[in-house]
């Protein structure tokens, strides 16, 4: 006779060793396998619910946060067929649109918490970016100057021959729009996710589909060689300095060398 608790007969489900198998579980599928971690906010180890992951150096296998950051990849992408697609628009038109919505992806970025620090904690940062512009600007400037005039002139002043806010706009482009827009989109969300090669090839395709069907190269051909060099040599010593400085180094990097290319030839 059993007695009235006793434990259940040993079913066929058993293990050997006596304890009942456990029901099948999904696979935790929250550390990342492969590339790079997701961008997103992390977040503090208070503030979690415990869902953390063994990574105190915050690699791929690093806590995250739920709410994504901006994808700069597709950013760029939607960037580049905008280019593409207002290319029969009125060349300045065109510029100030392309120029609006990087900055805008940017500030996104920058707003979505991408990790973009703005605040520059050592003033020689701020000189090195300074230094760097003056020497690549004016090394640049000297080897084409002619070609540079000639490229200014048709970049900002195609078809308006008679236009006397030339110069203006010229110092407009080099000192704050190009800058801001660019700075803050490859150098300060797409470089936080990728390499600086990758990132200097990615923003001088950007400029060769953004220039370049403005400069009738059919002409002159010479002038797509000399500013086709230029652009890529600058945008990887903009993603360095960056890279060793800061993004404000970058950006007053930036603003030094496109003033002595392009407004001091046209001034001259």
């Amino acid at each position: 006779m059993k007695p009235p608790f006793h434990e259940p007969d040993p079913s066929p489900e058993e293990t050997e060793s006596g304890s009942p198998r456990r029901p099948m579980l999904p696979r935790d599928r929250r550390r990342l396998r492969i590339g790079h971690p997701p961008q997103a906010i992390p977040v503090r180890p208070e503030d979690d619910d415990g869902d953390w992951l063994d990574d105190p150096e915050g690699g791929a296998g690093a806590a995250r946060g739920s709410r994504q950051d901006f994808d700069p990849v597709l950013g760029y992408i939607m960037a580049m067929a905008l280019s593409v697609g207002l290319t029969p628009v009125q060349t300045n038109l065109r510029y100030v649109l392309l120029w609006t919505l990087l900055a805008a992806m940017g500030g996104m970025a920058l707003l979505l918490g991408s990790g973009i620090r703005l605040k520059v904690t050592d003033p020689g940062d701020l000189l090195w970016g300074l230094t760097f512009g003056v020497i690549s600007g004016g090394a640049l400037m000297l080897v084409g100057w002619d070609t540079l005039a000639t490229v200014s002139e048709r970049l900002f002043n195609a078809g308006q021959a008679d236009n006397h806010l030339f110069e203006s706009w010229v110092f407009q482009t080099v000192v704050f729009v190009m800058p801001i827009s660019e700075s803050l989109f490859f150098r300060g969300a797409m470089q936080r996710a990728h390499s600086i090669p990758a990132v200097a090839v990615l923003a001088s395709l950007w400029s060769v589909l953004m220039f370049y069907p403005n400069l009738n190269l059919g002409e002159t051909p010479v002038v797509g060689v000399v500013f086709g060099t230029a652009l890529v040599l600058l945008n990887f010593l903009y993603s360095y300095v960056h890279w060793r400085h800061g993004l404000a180094s970058g950006f007053f990097c930036q603003v030094i060398a496109g003033t002595l290319l392009l407004l001091v030839p046209t001034l001259a």
